[in-house]
């Protein structure tokens, strides 16, 4: 995966995209935070493509509108004959408010409603709908191209929901550990789900070093800044850690931000070290019975880097 948070230029996504392929990965998936649209580039990896899944992870679900990303989506599956996953998420205040300008408000209603609202828009039918954020009337999609609908989740509520709308589950910043308590919800909210559960995992690779370190504790500090990111933490047992670093964002401190998060924090929430590092926290994801590792290389610091060395040494 080439998460959204660091700068590839479009340039390389072909390259990267066609390099991933034969080498062996199973997919693509592109992020989308403050620098480069999602759609464009997942359009770049489809047409240097053939065969694997692109999707995106994630685009949010408050600066387009559902029907917006219908187009979007249904558009690139008909490009890629059927290979591209559409990824949504609620993002973060930092990235919807901070940046885009746009209230960040009920995001677990937000997302359901969008679900929902792509899911008539796939079915080819005329429809109307009322809805909390957006009420199409005698809407219709005429692109006839159904992409498979993957959901970000974090805490109980959304991986629950995710695990009865989506066809794919995506866990961000979850340590192997706690795997099992996700499985657990979706057991309990719907137990015929089929939805696949993925992890998305930053990797820095390029060996340890103050570098390296620093870089990856401006990943996990800049997901400090949210609230359910906070909490996430918390629950995976950085409880100081966790309060500190939501605090110290809150008085605008960032660099009591980044005193706050720690090596442990690093070593549990992502993989810093070596390639050998990256493959044995993948098997244990696996051990664990996710289904997919969405291998994100770490966007705050010798980005294209590491993306050039998993592409190039993890098979």
């Amino acid at each position: 995966m080439f998460s959204g948070n660091g700068d590839l230029p479009p340039s390389l996504v072909g390259k990267f995209s066609a390099a991933s392929e034969e080498r062996g990965f199973n997919g693509l998936w592109f992020g989308e935070t403050t620098i480069r649209d999602a759609g464009v580039l997942s359009c770049l990896a489809l047409n240097a493509t053939k065969k694997i899944e692109v999707g995106t992870s994630i685009v949010n679900v408050y600066t387009r509108t559902p029907g917006q990303l219908a187009m979007l989506a249904s558009t690139l599956n008909e490009l890629g004959e059927g290979r591209f996953t559409l990824g949504v998420g609620a993002s973060t205040p930092a990235i919807v408010s901070g940046w885009h300008g746009v209230d960040y408000e009920k995001p677990l209603l937000r997302v359901e409603e969008t679900v929902k609202l792509l899911r008539l828009y796939f079915s080819g039918e005329k429809f109307s709908y009322k809805g909390s954020f957006a009420s199409p009337n005698n809407a219709r999609l005429k692109v006839q191209s159904t992409p498979r609908l993957a959901l970000a989740a974090l805490n109980e509520k959304m991986i629950g929901l995710a695990s009865r709308l989506a066809d794919r589950i995506i866990l961000n910043l979850y340590p192997p550990s706690m795997i099992a308590e996700a499985r657990k919800i979706v057991r309990e909210a719907n137990p015929r789900s089929e939805a696949k559960l993925s992890v998305m995992l930053y990797a820095y690779v390029l060996g340890e070093s103050e570098r390296g370190l620093q870089a990856s504790k401006d990943l996990i500090a800049f997901y400090s800044s949210s609230e359910a990111y906070s909490r996430l933490f918390f629950r995976a047992g950085f409880v100081e850690e966790s309060k500190r670093a939501y605090e110290a964002w809150r008085l605008k401190n960032r660099e009591m931000v980044k005193k706050s998060i720690t090596e442990e924090m690093v070593r549990t929430l992502m993989v810093y070290g070596d390639i050998g590092a990256l493959r044995e926290r993948v098997k244990a994801y696996h051990d664990e019975g996710v289904d997919d590792v969405l291998i994100a290389p770490c966007p705050t610091g010798d980005y294209v880097e590491n993306i050039q060395y998993i592409v190039d040494h993890y098979f």
